[in-house]
């Protein structure tokens, strides 16, 4: 298994990299299916976003303020809500591929699946592979 070479990498990174994490993720599973809007993850190590862009349409961002950061556990709310409704997750990545899964809260068992991107998914972007061919 590769994992014992993963925590070693982890261990011996620089104290002020960022976490393997960090950046922009399409995602491609959430609860077992496709999401029906594409979908894509921002991460930071201060907020966490879920970005949904439908077609011509401005994005839907949910801020995702992060409250703490373990490792590859990460505790996060909603925004504007009681820190005390804050959900723990853990996150792994695996070359480009980015696997959540939410260990506390209302998401509770609730895995996900994304592919690294290279910009920003917030940004008006032409991305062939989201639009209809026509």
């Amino acid at each position: 298994m590769d994992n014992s070479a993963s925590s070693t990498d982890k261990e011996t990174a620089s104290p002020g990299d960022p976490p393997d994490w960090v950046g922009y993720w399409r995602v491609r599973r959430w609860e077992g299916t496709t999401p029906s809007v594409p979908t894509y993850y921002v991460a930071t190590t201060e907020s966490w976003d879920v970005v949904k862009r439908e077609a011509n349409h401005n994005p839907d961002v949910a801020a995702h303020p992060i409250l703490e950061i373990n490792g590859q556990t990460i505790v996060l709310k909603d925004e504007g809500e009681a820190d005390e409704n804050a959900e723990r997750w853990r996150i792994e990545v695996d070359e480009e591929t980015l696997h959540v899964t939410a260990l506390t809260g209302p998401h509770e068992g609730t895995t996900g699946r994304a592919e690294r991107i290279a910009t920003d998914p917030r940004k008006a972007v032409s991305d062939e592979t989201d639009e209809e061919v026509r």
